[in-house]
């Protein structure tokens, strides 16, 4: 190997190392933090399809001691799929913030609850895991923040790519080490919401709580495709593609870019929505063209 191609290997190893370093580090440890037990003492809020695998993977930081759900079926699922069975179930999240024996909460509800949910329980002393988006607004993002500020607890935002060493950290170190050489424009291909005709108006299960569900957004009749997983292709809970992959793909190339914490000088884009009563509303097609300091873009 040639000395210049084993000094740009080498650089590429370390700033790998520098990406990865820490990522296994008990959060207890990095911040001195002492619970009221020996071990952390976990609160899980929305365990649904992308909240149960979030909840069984919390059990190697602490004890899960309570799970909260709208839909009771989801509550008894993961309460069941927790070794002990010993986790209190509740359907108020409200219920899991009063209690004094919970440390830490993850928060991995439809998009729309995310703020609210994270606000109330940083100040009730609370550490809290996020999934991501973190917010759909940026008032709301800017909120949490000074919440953050005024309690002094951690707040983590989920985002695994972010913390994937054999892909995405790979390539950003690549990316830091000049592999490829100074970096003008990236592309983050996201794809378009689906579609969906006219939907029924049902009858809620009697395991749901749809009132509970919809929580600040505007009440209307339940239907099925309205909630769980299909959430994402309302406006009124989420933001889309955009809030769903976006909040993945974007994020990490304008982390590529060096430009996640500034953000792009001007935003132009196009979309398509579809026009269907009771139907999905997210958009189906978009482009987004942001420009950044010394003509970079992102498409």
């Amino acid at each position: 190997m040639h000395r210049r191609e084993f000094l740009r290997t080498a650089t590429t190893a370390a700033t790998a190392a520098a990406f990865t370093h820490g990522l296994n580090v008990s959060p207890v440890r990095a911040r001195n933090f002492t619970a009221k037990n020996d071990r952390l003492h976990i609160g899980c809020i929305g365990v649904g399809s992308r909240g149960l695998p979030v909840t069984l993977s919390a059990r190697r930081f602490g004890e899960i001691v309570a799970v909260c759900d709208a839909d009771r079926v989801h509550a008894e699922r993961a309460q069941a799929k927790l070794s002990d069975g010993r986790a209190e179930i509740h359907e108020d999240y409200r219920r899991v913030l009063d209690r004094d024996d919970i440390d830490v909460i993850t928060v991995v509800t439809p998009d729309h609850w995310h703020t609210k949910i994270a606000v109330d329980a940083l100040r009730a002393g609370k550490d809290v895991y996020c999934e991501k988006p973190m917010t759909l607004t940026i008032d709301e993002g800017k909120l949490i923040c000074r919440t953050v500020e005024e309690t002094g607890r951690v707040f983590q935002v989920g985002t695994q790519q972010r913390s994937d060493p054999e892909h995405f950290l790979l390539a950003l170190a690549l990316i830091r080490a000049g592999r490829i050489g100074k970096v003008q424009r990236a592309t983050a291909a996201i794809g378009g919401a689906p579609t969906s005709p006219s939907l029924p108006v049902m009858t809620p299960p009697p395991n749901l709580n749809w009132d509970l569900w919809q929580g600040q957004t505007p009440a209307v009749p339940y239907t099925r495709r309205r909630c769980h997983y299909e959430f994402r292709w309302w406006y009124e809970y989420s933001g889309g593609k955009m809030t769903d992959w976006g909040a993945h793909h974007v994020d990490i190339a304008q982390w590529g870019l060096g430009m996640d914490h500034t953000g792009p000088t001007t935003v132009e884009g196009t979309a398509t929505h579809p026009d269907v009563p009771n139907g999905y509303n997210t958009a189906t097609a978009f482009r987004i063209n942001c420009q950044f300091p010394d003509d970079v873009e992102l498409v």
